[in-house]
Protein backbone atom coordinates (compact mmCIF):
# COMPACT_ATOMS: atom_id res chain seq x y z
CA UNK A 1 0.00 0.00 0.00
CA UNK A 2 2.86 2.41 0.83
CA UNK A 3 4.55 1.55 -2.56
CA UNK A 4 1.48 2.49 -4.49
CA UNK A 5 0.91 5.79 -2.40
CA UNK A 6 4.15 6.88 -2.67
CA UNK A 7 3.99 6.41 -6.85
CA UNK A 8 0.93 7.77 -6.47
CA UNK A 9 2.08 10.84 -5.18
CA UNK A 10 5.13 10.85 -7.60
CA UNK A 11 2.94 10.69 -10.41
CA UNK A 12 0.77 13.38 -9.63
CA UNK A 13 3.70 15.51 -9.41
CA UNK A 14 4.99 14.72 -12.35
CA UNK A 15 1.48 15.47 -14.13
CA UNK A 16 1.50 18.70 -12.12
CA UNK A 17 4.51 19.98 -13.88
CA UNK A 18 3.22 22.11 -16.88
CA UNK A 19 0.47 23.58 -15.18
CA UNK A 20 2.92 24.60 -12.29
CA UNK A 21 5.26 26.01 -15.01
CA UNK A 22 2.40 27.89 -16.60
CA UNK A 23 1.84 29.57 -13.32
CA UNK A 24 5.42 29.97 -13.41
CA UNK A 25 5.48 31.81 -16.37
CA UNK A 26 2.55 33.71 -15.75
CA UNK A 27 3.80 35.49 -12.35
CA UNK A 28 7.21 36.63 -13.92
CA UNK A 29 6.31 39.17 -14.69
CA UNK A 30 6.00 42.84 -12.75
CA UNK A 31 3.26 43.30 -10.67
CA UNK A 32 -0.09 44.61 -11.54
CA UNK A 33 -2.58 43.09 -14.21
CA UNK A 34 -0.71 44.17 -17.35
CA UNK A 35 2.31 42.64 -16.71
CA UNK A 36 1.26 39.53 -15.31
CA UNK A 37 2.06 36.83 -18.19
CA UNK A 38 4.84 39.00 -19.71
CA UNK A 39 8.67 38.37 -19.74
CA UNK A 40 10.49 40.51 -17.26
CA UNK A 41 12.97 41.07 -20.17
CA UNK A 42 11.30 42.40 -22.55
CA UNK A 43 7.89 42.75 -21.65
CA UNK A 44 6.63 40.29 -24.07
CA UNK A 45 3.48 38.06 -23.62
CA UNK A 46 4.23 34.68 -22.95
CA UNK A 47 0.82 33.42 -22.02
CA UNK A 48 -2.60 33.58 -23.92
CA UNK A 49 -5.83 32.57 -23.87
CA UNK A 50 -7.57 30.39 -26.17
CA UNK A 51 -11.21 29.98 -25.51
CA UNK A 52 -12.79 27.76 -23.20
CA UNK A 53 -9.24 25.32 -23.31
CA UNK A 54 -8.15 28.62 -21.22
CA UNK A 55 -4.42 29.71 -20.84
CA UNK A 56 -1.76 28.15 -22.76
CA UNK A 57 1.66 28.58 -22.27
CA UNK A 58 3.50 30.18 -25.78
CA UNK A 59 6.41 30.11 -23.72
CA UNK A 60 8.17 27.10 -24.99
CA UNK A 61 9.77 24.81 -21.85
CA UNK A 62 10.29 28.50 -19.88
CA UNK A 63 11.51 30.59 -22.35
CA UNK A 64 10.08 34.15 -23.82
CA UNK A 65 8.79 33.34 -27.42
CA UNK A 66 9.74 36.51 -27.95
CA UNK A 67 14.09 37.34 -26.64
CA UNK A 68 14.44 33.38 -26.19
CA UNK A 69 15.62 34.17 -22.58
CA UNK A 70 14.98 31.74 -19.91
CA UNK A 71 13.36 32.35 -16.46
CA UNK A 72 11.20 29.62 -15.89
CA UNK A 73 13.05 26.07 -14.89
CA UNK A 74 14.33 24.28 -18.14
CA UNK A 75 12.42 20.85 -19.18
CA UNK A 76 11.75 18.37 -16.97
CA UNK A 77 12.91 19.75 -13.85
CA UNK A 78 9.58 21.00 -12.43
CA UNK A 79 7.86 18.13 -13.66
CA UNK A 80 11.06 15.86 -11.94
CA UNK A 81 11.09 18.14 -8.87
CA UNK A 82 7.22 17.39 -8.25
CA UNK A 83 7.65 13.77 -8.76
CA UNK A 84 10.19 13.59 -6.32
CA UNK A 85 9.47 16.06 -3.12
CA UNK A 86 5.65 14.42 -3.50
CA UNK A 87 7.13 10.95 -3.31
CA UNK A 88 9.67 11.64 -0.91
CA UNK A 89 6.02 13.57 1.35
CA UNK A 90 3.85 10.55 0.82
CA UNK A 91 6.83 8.18 2.36
CA UNK A 92 6.82 10.31 5.50
CA UNK A 93 3.93 12.04 6.11
CA UNK A 94 0.60 10.96 7.44
CA UNK A 95 -2.68 10.73 7.83
CA UNK A 96 -3.79 11.73 3.87
CA UNK A 97 -5.33 14.82 4.86
CA UNK A 98 -2.89 16.13 5.95
CA UNK A 99 -0.09 15.00 3.40
CA UNK A 100 -2.44 16.26 1.05
CA UNK A 101 -1.68 19.58 3.16
CA UNK A 102 1.78 18.88 2.37
CA UNK A 103 1.61 18.64 -1.32
CA UNK A 104 -0.14 21.34 -1.93
CA UNK A 105 2.43 23.53 -0.30
CA UNK A 106 5.12 21.21 -2.08
CA UNK A 107 3.63 22.24 -6.01
CA UNK A 108 2.68 25.54 -4.81
CA UNK A 109 5.86 25.97 -3.46
CA UNK A 110 7.49 25.04 -6.53
CA UNK A 111 6.26 28.65 -8.06
CA UNK A 112 6.82 31.47 -5.36
CA UNK A 113 9.96 29.78 -4.76
CA UNK A 114 11.29 30.35 -8.12
CA UNK A 115 9.45 33.66 -8.69
CA UNK A 116 10.95 34.84 -5.50
CA UNK A 117 14.30 33.90 -6.57
CA UNK A 118 13.37 35.62 -10.20
CA UNK A 119 11.56 39.03 -8.95
CA UNK A 120 11.78 39.24 -5.36
CA UNK A 121 8.13 39.02 -4.38
CA UNK A 122 6.00 36.33 -3.49
CA UNK A 123 2.49 36.60 -5.82
CA UNK A 124 -0.57 36.73 -3.42
CA UNK A 125 -2.71 34.55 -6.51
CA UNK A 126 -0.55 31.91 -5.25
CA UNK A 127 -0.11 32.20 -1.61
CA UNK A 128 -2.93 32.84 -0.43
CA UNK A 129 -4.95 30.30 -1.79
CA UNK A 130 -2.35 28.24 -0.82
CA UNK A 131 -3.05 29.03 2.99
CA UNK A 132 -6.20 28.58 2.37
CA UNK A 133 -6.07 25.02 1.06
CA UNK A 134 -3.71 24.00 3.82
CA UNK A 135 -5.70 25.63 6.48
CA UNK A 136 -8.78 23.86 5.56
CA UNK A 137 -7.24 20.49 4.89
CA UNK A 138 -5.58 20.69 8.55
CA UNK A 139 -8.72 21.47 9.74
CA UNK A 140 -10.94 18.80 8.39
CA UNK A 141 -7.85 16.40 9.66
CA UNK A 142 -8.41 17.47 12.88
CA UNK A 143 -11.68 17.25 13.51
CA UNK A 144 -11.93 14.12 11.12
CA UNK A 145 -9.61 12.11 13.73
CA UNK A 146 -11.07 14.08 16.95
CA UNK A 147 -7.51 15.29 17.23
CA UNK A 148 -7.47 18.53 18.41
CA UNK A 149 -4.28 19.53 19.92
CA UNK A 150 -2.08 19.28 16.76
CA UNK A 151 -4.75 21.50 15.05
CA UNK A 152 -4.60 24.20 17.70
CA UNK A 153 -0.62 23.72 17.52
CA UNK A 154 -0.76 24.25 13.63
CA UNK A 155 -3.60 27.83 14.13
CA UNK A 156 -1.17 29.44 16.43
CA UNK A 157 2.29 28.07 14.62
CA UNK A 158 0.66 29.82 11.67
CA UNK A 159 -0.27 32.76 13.33
CA UNK A 160 3.51 33.27 15.32
CA UNK A 161 5.41 32.21 11.91
CA UNK A 162 3.18 35.46 9.88
CA UNK A 163 4.01 37.53 13.29
CA UNK A 164 7.91 36.66 13.34
CA UNK A 165 8.34 37.25 9.80
CA UNK A 166 6.02 40.35 9.67
CA UNK A 167 8.56 42.04 12.54
CA UNK A 168 11.47 40.72 11.09
CA UNK A 169 10.38 42.72 7.56
CA UNK A 170 9.62 45.62 9.99
CA UNK A 171 13.46 45.68 11.56
CA UNK A 172 15.51 44.40 8.48
CA UNK A 173 13.03 46.25 5.97
CA UNK A 174 14.32 43.31 3.50
CA UNK A 175 10.89 41.11 4.18
CA UNK A 176 7.03 41.82 2.71
CA UNK A 177 4.17 40.58 3.71
CA UNK A 178 4.26 38.27 1.31
CA UNK A 179 6.91 36.64 2.95
CA UNK A 180 5.09 36.91 6.07
CA UNK A 181 2.03 34.81 4.15
CA UNK A 182 3.97 32.07 2.72
CA UNK A 183 5.89 31.85 6.59
CA UNK A 184 2.26 31.30 8.16
CA UNK A 185 1.66 28.15 5.25
CA UNK A 186 4.69 26.45 6.56
CA UNK A 187 3.84 27.60 10.16
CA UNK A 188 0.78 25.97 9.77
CA UNK A 189 1.89 22.39 8.19
CA UNK A 190 4.93 22.52 10.64
CA UNK A 191 2.73 23.45 13.81
CA UNK A 192 0.86 20.10 13.10
CA UNK A 193 3.68 18.28 14.56
CA UNK A 194 4.22 20.41 17.56
CA UNK A 195 5.89 23.55 18.52
CA UNK A 196 9.71 22.43 18.45
CA UNK A 197 9.12 21.18 14.61
CA UNK A 198 8.30 25.00 14.06
CA UNK A 199 11.29 26.08 15.46
CA UNK A 200 13.50 23.45 13.53
CA UNK A 201 11.59 24.75 10.38
CA UNK A 202 12.46 28.25 11.27
CA UNK A 203 15.75 27.48 11.90
CA UNK A 204 16.54 25.39 8.76
CA UNK A 205 15.11 28.06 7.22
CA UNK A 206 17.99 30.44 7.77
CA UNK A 207 20.76 28.05 7.93
CA UNK A 208 20.18 26.70 4.64
CA UNK A 209 19.40 30.93 3.23
CA UNK A 210 23.01 31.64 5.38
CA UNK A 211 24.90 28.79 3.81
CA UNK A 212 23.72 30.14 0.50
CA UNK A 213 24.73 33.65 0.91
CA UNK A 214 27.66 32.53 1.89
CA UNK A 215 28.67 30.11 -0.83
CA UNK A 216 27.82 33.21 -3.23
CA UNK A 217 30.43 35.65 -0.75
CA UNK A 218 33.28 32.90 -1.50
CA UNK A 219 32.80 33.61 -5.49
CA UNK A 220 32.60 36.50 -5.37
CA UNK A 221 29.07 36.53 -6.54
CA UNK A 222 27.75 38.96 -3.48
CA UNK A 223 28.62 41.10 -0.97
CA UNK A 224 27.81 41.73 2.52
CA UNK A 225 24.32 43.54 2.43
CA UNK A 226 23.23 41.93 -0.80
CA UNK A 227 19.68 40.50 -0.29
CA UNK A 228 18.64 37.23 -1.18
CA UNK A 229 14.79 35.63 -2.02
CA UNK A 230 14.12 33.82 1.39
CA UNK A 231 11.08 32.04 -0.16
CA UNK A 232 12.94 28.90 -1.76
CA UNK A 233 14.72 28.66 1.53
CA UNK A 234 11.17 28.97 3.72
CA UNK A 235 9.76 25.61 0.97
CA UNK A 236 13.00 24.00 1.30
CA UNK A 237 13.51 24.45 5.32
CA UNK A 238 10.01 23.05 5.76
CA UNK A 239 9.82 20.08 3.72
CA UNK A 240 13.86 19.19 5.28
CA UNK A 241 12.20 19.36 8.28
CA UNK A 242 8.87 17.32 7.48
CA UNK A 243 10.97 15.15 5.96
CA UNK A 244 13.03 14.54 9.01
CA UNK A 245 10.63 15.02 12.03
CA UNK A 246 7.12 13.72 10.35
Amino acid sequence: MTVIVVASAAGVGFACGPALRTCIVGNLGSPGERGQGRCPRCSARCLRWSGPIGVIPTAQWGKCPACRSRDAPPPAVVELAGAVVLGVLALRVHPPLVLGAACSLAAAGVVFAVVDARTHRLPDRVVVPTLVVVAVLLATAGLAEHRPAPLVTAVVGGAATFTFYVLLGLVTGGLGFGDAKAGAVCGLILGWYGWEVVLWGTTFTFLLAALYLLGRLARGRAQRKSRIALGPFMLLGCLVTLMLVA
